[in-house]
């Protein structure tokens, strides 16, 4: 099977923007799965912890998951976890010597079987990691921040102070404000987001999301009306000055030179070729 590159997934982005040409990045990563599972095996507490946490109410389960799955089979681009379990990349940790837990590790190993109980018929695979990925500095002939430079960005997060921190780093950007985790997305920001969407989603070059489980909704919804959007999850808090996830801390870090970009580590290097 084959895993797309960054380079791949960037230069593509940029032909669509060139284009005028829709475009969607989709990421799963491990709370997509455990959704994914918990859906397709009735895992009811499971279930219950999520829809808490991402505000999806219990009775939107399945439209929730009928909506992954439908733009999933449109989207460029949507995730897979394969690259954990070969000699690519790097695998998938809790932190420095700290292996993923067993139930995550079951979830994750059985992805093929999710994906294709879940409908999600599209092989345009891409890295989970994607989003940190495409801030890599020096390792592709551009990267995500470069594309961002004298265009106009629209941006769905629930850490609205972005706006102003991007401003001031010269970047034209709009944010579309939501609530955060616990907050009940669904009933407090998803009509509104969505109504937006379908008055703007062309008015930006490019979409930036960051809201979670309901996010891959609005990435796909953007593209169905012609946009262009791309999964950047916790890069928001990134930017804003917190550290990288202990699980990539081994393999890269905040750039020395440009603090919204990365830099491969001695150990994240020995995979650059695979990037």
């Amino acid at each position: 099977m084959k895993i797309y590159t960054i380079d791949e997934i960037l230069t593509k982005l940029s032909e669509c923007i060139s284009e005028d040409k829709p475009f969607s990045h989709i990421r799963f990563g491990d709370g997509g799965i455990k959704f994914i599972h918990a859906v397709l095996f009735n895992d009811i507490e499971q279930l219950k912890i999520i829809v808490k946490k991402e505000g999806i109410p219990y009775s939107m389960i399945n439209e929730v998951f009928e909506l992954w799955g439908y733009y999933t089979r449109r989207a460029d681009f949507i995730d897979c976890p394969e690259v954990y379990f070969g000699e690519h990349f790097w695998p998938r940790m809790r932190g420095e010597g700290k292996s993923m837990t067993q139930k995550t590790a079951e979830r994750m190993s059985m992805w093929k079987v999710l994906y294709r109980n879940a409908e999600f018929d599209n092989d345009s695979y891409c890295n989970p990691e994607s989003n940190y990925l495409m801030l890599l500095r020096d390792v592709f002939d551009y990267n995500l921040l470069y594309l961002m430079k004298n265009r106009k960005i629209g941006i769905i997060t629930a850490k609205p102070q972005i706006e102003s921190y991007l401003i001031d780093q010269g970047y034209n950007v709009e944010v579309i404000d939501i609530v955060g985790h616990y907050q009940d997305q669904y009933n407090n920001s998803f009509k509104k987001v969505i109504s937006i969407i379908e008055k703007d989603a062309k008015k930006y070059d490019f979409w930036l999301i960051a809201a979670g489980e309901l996010g891959r909704l609005y990435t796909g919804y953007i593209k169905e009306c012609g946009g262009r959007a791309v999964d950047i999850g916790f890069v928001i808090e990134f930017w804003l000055g917190e550290n990288l996830h202990n699980r990539l801390t081994m393999f890269m870090n905040r750039s020395s030179v440009n603090p919204m970009e990365i830099e491969l580590t001695e150990k994240g290097k020995i995979f650059k070729n695979f990037i």
